[in-house]
């Protein structure tokens, strides 16, 4: 019985070293990996939900870094899937929040979204609106910044379109309010320079 029980705490300490090995850890048992606020291509914020949903369901969100705090809010519409096939698509905006600083915020999102020009004399607005398509929901969050179904997790993966209607830049807004996390990430580098160029107007 000793030996067992010796057995299984090696078995135990092995498999221990080999999640560490991969990156990932976990909240808790059969739930989904916990990957770092920023990686190869993508930087998280904090998310918090605003209400019980209904039509527009809206997030607070922060970012800190350098004594300097970023806040802004999105809200996502419900809209039923469309097209053939199907497509989950959606509208939503980016919105400003008075007071927030997100100076080293953009610079951090200028190497993530990798934009050549850091955007000067920005016009601002109230609300940045976008259309979206969702990827995926029920989503796990893999270290090198893509997402997985297995095993589940509560990320969103969205794809939003901002800017000219008829030009308009892409970029992805996933989030996960069980985590209470957000993130942009990076879609095409042809795209850094306007897309931090749009949130820089709202952010």
């Amino acid at each position: 019985m000793k030996k067992l029980l010796i057995i299984f705490a090696i078995g135990v300490f092995a498999l221990t070293i080999g999640c560490k090995g991969f990156g990932i850890a976990f909240v808790e048992r059969d739930s989904e990996p916990v990957v770092p606020d920023g990686g190869e291509g993508y930087l998280m914020f904090g998310l918090r939900r605003l209400g019980d949903g209904g039509p527009a369901q809206r997030y607070d969100c922060t970012f800190n870094s350098g004594g300097k705090a970023a806040r802004f809010q999105f809200e996502v519409f419900s809209k039923p899937p469309s097209g053939d096939p199907t497509v989950p698509s959606t509208t939503g905006r980016i919105i400003a929040v008075p007071g927030s600083d997100a100076s080293e915020f953009l610079h951090k999102l200028q190497k993530t979204l990798q934009a050549k020009n850091f955007p000067t004399s920005v016009q601002r607005v109230t609300e940045l609106p976008f259309t979206a398509v969702i990827l995926g929901t029920s989503e796990s969050h893999a270290v090198n910044g893509g997402f997985f179904d297995k095993p589940s997790g509560n990320w969103t993966a969205m794809k939003i379109f901002i800017g000219k209607k008829d030009e308009s830049a892409e970029v992805f807004l996933n989030f996960n309010p069980v985590l209470g996390k957000g993130e942009f990430s990076i879609k095409d580098p042809d795209y850094g320079d306007d897309v931090l160029k749009e949130l820089a107007k709202v952010l």
